[in-house]
């Protein structure tokens, strides 16, 4: 009795080191078309193997889900993750064929679907004083309950609007308290699952923060091939930008009054004149016809 005890003992531990040989991973990724997949990776064992997957959400109501062919990998809707809220729960218990289960170490685990609430923005003049914000982001639109954006004007007092979408214009006002060539503007994120925030300083200096009260006539406007500038005080620098704000040309002058500006060389549309001298600097809208 004593032998037939070891024996069995002994089948029983040799099973037991056989199903510890047993393993599997998974890892998790977010498609475009913010579809979920969980795949199987790293299988331990005697092929075949057969996946087994169970997906709950918060509340313990079952997900459905798409398995490929091999079932170590499924797919998960957008739309059920709205449901779900962005979370779910799964396990996975695999069979090899030498009969041998292994679940995942902790058998149930949640997973945070990667939606990247990260909130960081482009941004192009439009106008003088006017920039258009674009967020780039893969923020899902259902998740989003609202996005804002908040900023201090050059005369130190808080602003702020809600992001209307690519392209959302704000008009920045100038003062004495910014003497800088750029403005700190914030974009806030309110999701279904949590928020973040993101700042970035908009370096624009021909948006003319620092504009003098001085009189700068520029004639024709519109124009088509060259432009006038005459001025009751004296400008050093000239640079003309197009309307998202890339710089295009610069001129150096010598304390002028007055100068003539070639402008042959560019296209029909609409530009940004930045006129600069020892005291600051003027913002003008420039269009150019055929």
């Amino acid at each position: 009795m004593k032998i037939l005890l070891q024996t069995i003992f002994g089948l029983m531990l040799s099973a037991t080191v056989a199903k510890a040989q047993c393993s599997i991973q998974v890892n998790d990724s977010l498609l475009t078309n913010y579809d979920y997949v969980l795949n199987a990776y790293n299988p331990v064992g005697q092929a075949p193997f057969q996946y087994n997957w169970t997906v709950t959400d918060g509340n313990g109501m079952s997900i459905p889900f798409t398995p490929n062919a091999a079932g170590d990998s499924i797919v998960i809707d957008q739309q059920v993750l709205m449901n779900a809220y962005g979370c779910i729960i799964y396990q996975l218990c695999m069979t090899d064929d030498l009969n041998c289960t292994n679940c995942l170490p902790v058998d149930t685990n949640a997973v945070q679907v990667p939606f990247n609430c990260f909130s960081q923005f482009s941004s192009s003049i439009v106008g003088p004083n006017q920039v258009s914000v674009t967020l780039n982001n893969n923020i899902p639109p259902f998740l989003i309950l609202q996005q804002f954006m908040t900023w201090t004007d050059g005369n130190g007092m808080s602003q702020g609007m809600p992001y209307l979408g690519p392209g959302t214009v704000i008009n920045y006002t100038s003062g004495s308290s910014n003497t800088s060539n750029q403005f700190f503007l914030c974009m806030m994120t309110n999701l279904t699952t949590g928020g973040c925030i993101s700042c970035d300083s908009i370096p624009y200096a021909y948006l003319g923060l620092n504009e003098l009260d001085a009189t700068l006539s520029l004639s024709p406007n519109p124009t088509s091939n060259s432009i006038q500038l005459n001025s009751t005080f004296e400008f050093s620098k000239i640079n003309v930008f197009n309307i998202n704000g890339t710089l295009l040309k610069t001129a150096n002058y010598k304390q002028e009054h007055s100068v003539n500006v070639d402008l042959s060389e560019f296209p029909k549309g609409v530009y940004l004149l930045e006129i600069s001298s020892l005291n600051g600097m003027q913002t003008k809208r420039l269009v150019i016809k055929e």
